[in-house]
């Protein structure tokens, strides 16, 4: 850039400054969040935007959770090309397909949407975000008033539906591509000094490329806290408890060893296609069986022992034995590495859906 175009450059970020650098959400926490993060910016993608509704179209209903639901629309603009001010008003990427969470209660929204800007703050894209779900930042609905955040699609959904549908044809390089993707997700979340706090395979989402390759991201940070917080989890699902450290049903706060036990439940349905509380149908039964020891059965010639034996330190009882994540990334790009070698432990295992253990209700 020619020193004339960095000092208009400059003059215009002057000009527009006053302008409250183009935020207008009309709520002034939500203001100074996102101008925090165009501020503290060190890349150019590492920051959070107000994105006007009348940018975003073609609303379509993806799924309905417990604090709200999600759709995937067309953003009119597409993200900005900078954090910088000149960029943001007139230098944007274009259309562009994203997903929107919309949230029933605005303490939800806020309670997202610090954590997102933290996430950003502590582990931005230029540090290797690569295999987080990206965030480009909030909307609020205008007819209802609902607040929403902005992230980017992926258009092979999470984790479990791309299991479900792709089950006849997926190779376990592919599983392993997958899980070496969130292993690396979560790896720089800890590295960060933060827990995800809600890993489960609806939560892993998958892009694919041309050639139908595809790559793994962590997404969903509404329970994502600091390694410090010594946080409870006061928003248990039933349909996660299968995912949970025995000492979270004990009440314990989260650590980092109880997102590594959830990855061992992740482990389990990539290997066998089944929701590991697909034979627990009532919650103090799953929380018992988990407390006394028992996890999820299945056929042992689904994998190999190295992976076996690897998920089972994952879902140990005891935190000590269970290993860190930078254990897991290694593990899972030796083993992708090493595929097409002759001694590789994985290329001659068959896919087939797991079926229920010799006890009847598939776990041991």
């Amino acid at each position: 850039m020619t020193q004339f175009n960095e000092d208009l450059m400059k003059a215009l970020a002057r000009f527009l400054g006053p302008y409250d650098n183009n935020i207008s959400s009309g709520n002034n926490r939500i203001d100074e969040i996102l101008k925090a993060s165009q501020r503290n910016s060190i890349d150019d993608d590492d920051f959070l935007e107000w994105i006007e509704f009348n940018k975003l179209v073609n609303f379509k209903y993806i799924s309905r959770g417990g604090i709200g639901e999600i759709y995937s629309a067309i953003w009119k603009d597409g993200p900005s090309n900078s954090a910088d001010i000149f960029d943001r008003l007139f230098n944007r990427k274009g259309e562009c397909f994203i997903v929107v969470k919309f949230f029933k209660k605005d303490k939800e929204f806020f309670n997202e949407l610090i954590k997102t800007y933290k996430i950003i703050g502590t582990c931005p894209r230029a540090s290797g975000l690569e295999n987080l779900v990206h965030i480009y930042g909030a909307t609020r609905d205008y007819e209802n008033g609902n607040y929403g955040i902005v992230m980017e699609y992926l258009n092979s959904g999470n984790l479990e539906k791309y299991l479900e549908n792709n089950w006849e044809s997926i190779t376990w390089k592919e599983k392993l591509g997958i899980l070496k993707d969130a292993a690396h997700g979560l790896l720089k979340l800890h590295d960060a000094g933060l827990i995800h706090g809600d890993l489960h395979t609806r939560n892993v989402m998958i892009s694919t490329n041309l050639y139908d390759h595809p790559t793994g991201y962590l997404g969903d940070f509404g329970l994502c806290r600091t390694d410090e917080s010594n946080e409870s989890n006061s928003r248990i699902q039933k349909n996660v408890i299968p995912y949970m450290a025995p000492e979270l049903l004990l009440g314990e706060g989260y650590t980092k060893k109880a997102d590594i036990y959830s990855f061992g439940l992740i482990m389990y349905q990539v290997a066998t296609n089944t929701r590991p509380e697909r034979y627990r149908h009532y919650k103090h039964r799953l929380a018992n069986d988990i407390l006394n020891g028992r996890r999820p059965g299945f056929n042992r010639d689904l994998m190999p022992h190295c992976y076996e034996s690897l998920m089972r330190n994952c879902w140990s009882n005891g935190k000590r034995n269970r290993p860190k994540a930078e254990t897991l990334y290694a593990r899972f790009c030796e083993w992708e590495e090493n595929y097409y070698k002759r001694n590789s432990p994985f290329k001659n295992f068959r896919l087939q859906r797991v079926e229920p253990s010799g006890n009847g209700n598939g776990y041991f």
